[in-house]
């Protein structure tokens, strides 16, 4: 781990003074009662002489009709800390006096907000950085999350991959003072069905809300203008007139259609488009690689793919970063695990291992034979169990129960990380992660999301003009608002040539690389095999098998980019260095 890469954050401690951790350079301590804390890039809202703080984790603190004042969340850290849970995703903030200290994270925990275990016998700690929160534990490596980690290349729920090491809850508060750490749940869902009709009218008032204040909060914010719907309907909740002199980027990948529907409705619409492709990943040298893989990992803090963001923020290079404002989000209005007729149904142990080997455990796995066969073998079971217990979690409906693994699992560990790492370079910001927006997505039936129906509504609702515009390789949202009679047969085929293509890659034990991400693993393995101390530390993780790796260096075998990100994170996990 290298400190001084980690994002801007801090680590609160009620216990050793000086605990044995590597901070960032730029730390500054401060002596709240009986709270030390280390904090670095961001800046105090409050003053430090009266043995307060008042600290905003992230880049910006935001509702859906504008900014959060400096001096309302001080406010509100002071005396009602649960109501900012509901500012957009990711939000995490940490006050401190002479009695404790306390911090929130979102209603999504895109903030990741780590702390030890509440048990007894455990220093208290909060932190922004597990990777700090385990050197000033001296936590191993948890083996049941380094399991689940190889699988997915995220985790589930509250794991972190060291033991005694907690992500905090999302919509939560965690209170930390002389007693431990104690926590709060304060996210409280609205359970009452809501129409389809009363949804799309909401989710279009508070979209048109939102784009209107980030852009007069931001005139030069650029949108991430993509040929799916996600970004469509960001587009179509800004009112015409504004749309005129709009900045957009486009990320050209090769095979995708992005760029050629991205680039008619921008000349439709008078926006200014720039196209940046991945040619540069090819240009980068085998020590660059690693040193970018590795910086990315801790920026992590190891639990997701650290070549993917590599790869993109290779790609990102040529753009400008300031503010981007991205779709990310609307997955969670259709139903990304919804497979076949959609109606109220419940589930079993089964329904949960074929979710997992199908959908969950085939892009990001490791390849066979890079982990000790009985670990391998154990950590598919435990696994399979650990995401049984996350829908179990989510109720007793079967796709309600799916739609919540998604959204407070995947989408929080994976998505929330990343969105997170970037900010060291350019503020995010999703309107459709607001806790308004998810809301309606959650109070809605499965039957009215399912083929994107609740989206294509709420498309042809802010704008039948671009509703009737296709997508990239798909029909246009018009279609799916109101679709045919012969749509379930259609939506059938459409889910037998999905089984198709992860059967396809399933017997073949395959998984899908990210854009760039082979090119850049190659060059990361590269660098191994001519540095091969840097996988030292592998070799005293007993479920790493070294014939394997010994393969890897004499060239008999090329890993896939997911054992790159995966032996990554494992280096940067285990090793002060690096």
């Amino acid at each position: 781990m290298q400190p001084d890469q980690l994002l801007p954050g801090a680590l609160a401690i009620a216990g050793p003074a000086n605990p044995p951790v590597p901070f960032p350079a730029a730390a500054i301590r401060a002596d709240c009662g009986p709270i030390v804390i280390w904090h670095w890039g961001v800046d105090p809202l409050a003053e430090v002489g009266d043995a307060s703080l008042a600290l905003v984790l992230s880049r910006t603190a935001r509702r859906a009709d504008g900014r959060v004042a400096h001096a309302d969340i001080v406010a509100l850290l002071r005396h009602r800390p649960d109501a900012l849970t509901r500012l957009l995703p990711p939000f995490g903030a940490l006050g401190a006096s002479p009695e404790g200290a306390e911090a929130v994270a979102d209603s999504m925990g895109f903030q990741h907000i780590f702390h030890s275990d509440p048990g007894e016998g455990t220093v208290p700690l909060v932190s922004t950085s597990a990777l700090l929160a385990a050197r000033a534990l001296d936590a191993q490596l948890d083996p049941m999350a380094v399991g689940i980690q190889s699988l997915l290349g995220w985790q589930l729920g509250g794991n972190s991959l060291f033991a005694g090491v907690k992500k905090l809850e999302a919509g939560a508060v965690v209170t930390l003072d002389e007693r431990g750490v104690t926590l709060t749940k304060t996210s409280a869902r609205r359970h009452e069905p809501i129409s389809p009709a009363e949804a799309v009218q909401e989710a279009a008032d508070l979209l048109r809300t939102s784009l209107n204040a980030v852009l007069d909060d931001y005139p030069d914010a650029v949108l991430q203008l993509t040929g799916g719907m996600d970004s469509r309907l960001l587009l179509s909740a800004i009112p015409p007139a504004r749309r005129r002199g709009l900045r957009a980027m486009t990320l050209d990948v090769p095979g995708k259609g992005d760029t050629a529907i991205a680039s008619m409705i921008a000349q439709q619409y008078g926006i200014r488009h720039d196209v940046r492709g991945l040619t540069d990943v090819a240009g980068v040298s085998a020590v660059e690689a690693w040193e970018l893989c590795r910086i990315e990992a801790t920026r992590l803090d190891a639990m997701a793919d650290p070549v993917a963001l590599a790869a993109q923020r290779i790609a990102e290079r040529a753009f400008d970063q300031g503010v981007r404002i991205s779709g990310l989000g609307g997955e969670i209005a259709r139903g990304f695990y919804y497979v076949g007729r959609v109606r109220d149904r419940t589930y079993d142990r089964q329904d949960a291992a074929r979710l997992a080997a199908w959908r969950m455990f085939v892009n990001e796995a490791v390849e066979p034979g890079l982990l000790v066969g009985e670990f391998a073998a154990w950590a598919e079971s435990v696994a399979t169990a650990q995401v049984h217990d996350a829908l179990v979690d989510g109720g007793e409906e079967w796709f309600r129960a799916t739609d919540e693994l998604y959204l407070r699992h995947r989408m929080q560990r994976w998505a929330g990380a990343t969105d997170l790492a970037v900010s060291v370079e350019r503020i995010v910001i999703n309107p459709m992660l607001d806790e308004g927006f998810l809301d309606l997505a959650y109070r809605l039936r499965p039957q009215d999301k399912v083929n994107s129906r609740f989206l294509g509504a709420l498309q042809m609702e802010l704008d039948p003009e671009l509703g009737k515009l296709p997508l990239d390789g798909r029909p246009a949202p018009a279609t799916y608002a109101a679709p045919s009679r012969w749509e379930p047969v259609t939506q059938l085929a459409s889910t037998g040539k999905r089984f198709a293509r992860k059967a396809i890659q399933r017997v073949q034990r395959g998984n899908r690389p990210p854009a760039g991400g082979t090119i850049l693993a190659a060059k990361v393995v590269e660098h191994w095999r001519a540095e091969s101390q840097v996988l030292r530390p592998l070799e005293e993780l007993d479920f790493v098998d070294p014939s394997w790796v010994s393969r890897v260096l004499d060239g008999s075998v090329d890993p896939r980019p997911s054992s790159v990100a995966f032996l990554t994170n494992l280096i940067v996990a285990t090793s002060d260095a690096g």
